[in-house]
């Protein structure tokens, strides 16, 4: 005797599973439709961002006063502590020197100092630290921004010929003297704008937008 009610059982068994398999594969395929979609709107962004950097300017390193010298003929200084140090002309070894004028009065300074000591040590840049202010304050500011006296000179000249008129500020100068880069420099960012100079051939933004006016044109 045929037991309708088993057959029946199955019946409805085997329907649930036909729906749940349809089911696990509608999912499956509206997840798929998802990652394809998010994959493309992706790469609409992506070439967004691309064309968008390619019309902003290179935001780095402001120069707010042009320099008095292109190449800074070599100047002998003595470091806080008395020792002999040449700042510009050409370099015995070859490395370019970093100079980061700072004030003991200003907070951005101390904050720049680890910051460019490990950006040089990176870059393989000697580093120089020039103040300009009386010895008593001097001496105050190495204390406060924790510089080793040896690695800091006082000196007006030096600001005055770059044309530095605040701080912190950085010059980047080439084995020769010649003044790479330079600009006011608040993070580790700014300093490595100096270094894109060879690859721009500008060393500010304001050389970049003198070149192209249009460069932050929308359109």
């Amino acid at each position: 005797m045929i037991d309708h009610q088993a057959i029946c059982c199955n019946s409805q068994a085997n329907n649930r599973e036909l729906m749940d398999m349809k089911a696990l594969i509608l999912a499956q395929g509206t997840l798929w439709i998802i990652m394809v979609l998010t994959a493309a709107v992706a790469l609409l962004l992506l070439k967004q961002v691309k064309a968008l950097y390619r019309k902003i300017a290179p935001l780095g390193a402001l120069a707010p006063v042009n320099p008095t010298v292109s190449r800074l003929d070599a100047h002998p200084q003595t470091t806080l502590d008395g020792q002999d140090v040449i700042i510009g002309g050409l370099r015995p070894n070859g490395r370019k020197l970093l100079l980061l004028f700072v004030s003991g009065t200003c907070p951005i300074s101390q904050k720049m100092l680890s910051i460019t000591r490990d950006f040089c040590v990176r870059e393989k840049l000697d580093l120089l630290f020039v103040g300009d202010d009386t010895p008593q304050a001097q001496e105050k500011a190495v204390s406060t921004l924790g510089i080793t006296p040896c690695d800091m000179v006082n000196s007006a000249t030096i600001g005055r010929l770059l044309g530095v008129d605040r701080v912190p500020f950085a010059v980047l100068l080439a084995p020769d003297g010649t003044v790479e880069a330079r600009g006011l420099v608040n993070n580790r960012e700014h300093l490595e704008s100096l270094l894109s100079v060879m690859e721009t051939g500008h060393s500010s933004i304001q050389s970049f937008l003198e070149a192209n006016p249009h460069a932050l044109s929308p359109s």
